[in-house]
């Protein structure tokens, strides 16, 4: 009977000791993988769906004006921060708000420009998700992506353009023409345009300086973007050359008239 005792006795603390070997292992089981999720810099992330990420996806913004302030807040009488210019990009924060100051309600989108600077901004004057191009030469606007389409409108060359949707050969731009007082909206031919960064640059520098209305500061202008080295590759340094040296020859004319004159 002693002995059956101290069997029984030695199972049942064998079983005890069992029981507690797996109680330990299943709670080592459990910080392991505790461990691992603490890892992961924001817990909540791992309930977040994918498509939160795109919502809050930041996309780039293009000024489409020659310059744009940009605000401390979404409102016209918010203080000014800095400007931004014809064909600068930023990065649009994927916020608005309208201005209830106004009437119509003013819409203002928040960006953050390359250095970091952030701020509000009008959105008429912008373009979000577009692609900057420029126009490689005169080139002729259609209502729809058909060359029965045409319009009276063209696009002259070193135009400005941002692209807002393509379909095969054609693409859908948006642009203020020099003539215009607001955005014109069509499509046109692919490979009318230049998508090349530095031409975009050389265009953009070309009509500040021929909108110069004195024309020694013009000619000083253009003189600076030709002799510019950095700018040798483009496609329009030919074009620039070729006003430049009519100016020139205005000018040359000009003193000679007058010089008569004195006479």
């Amino acid at each position: 009977m002693r002995t059956k005792s101290l069997k029984l006795g030695l199972l049942l603390m064998m079983f005890a000791m069992f029981l507690y070997s797996c109680g330990n292992g299943g709670e080592t089981e459990e910080n392991n993988q505790t461990e691992g999720i603490e890892d992961i810099d924001d817990l909540e992330d791992l309930d977040t769906p994918a498509n939160d990420y795109e919502m809050n996806k930041e996309t780039p913004i293009i000024c489409m004006w020659s310059k744009v302030t940009v605000r401390n807040a979404p409102t016209a009488k918010g203080k000014w921060v800095t400007s931004i210019y014809l064909g600068e990009s930023a990065t649009y924060l994927a916020v608005t708000e309208k201005d209830t100051t106004v009437k119509k309600g003013k819409e203002y989108a928040k960006i953050e420009l390359i250095d970091g600077t952030t701020g509000w901004v009008d959105v008429r004057y912008m373009a979000i998700d577009a692609i900057p191009y420029v126009v490689k030469g005169n080139s002729k606007l259609y209502k729809r992506p058909d060359i029965l389409t045409a319009t009276k409108k063209e696009y002259e060359k070193m135009q400005f353009v941002v692209v807002i949707e393509g379909k095969d050969e054609w693409v859908k731009v948006k642009g203020k023409r020099a003539k215009d007082s607001w955005f014109s909206e069509g499509w046109m031919k692919a490979n009318h345009l230049s998508n090349n960064q530095l031409d975009i640059n050389v265009a953009i520098l070309a009509g500040r300086a021929l909108a110069i209305s004195k024309k020694e500061k013009k000619i000083e202008a253009l003189n600076e973007i030709i002799d510019n080295s950095d700018f040798s590759g483009s496609i329009f340094i030919k074009d620039l050359s070729t006003v430049l040296f009519d100016l020139m020859n205005e000018e040359i004319e000009t003193v000679d008239e007058n010089t008569e004159d004195d006479f």
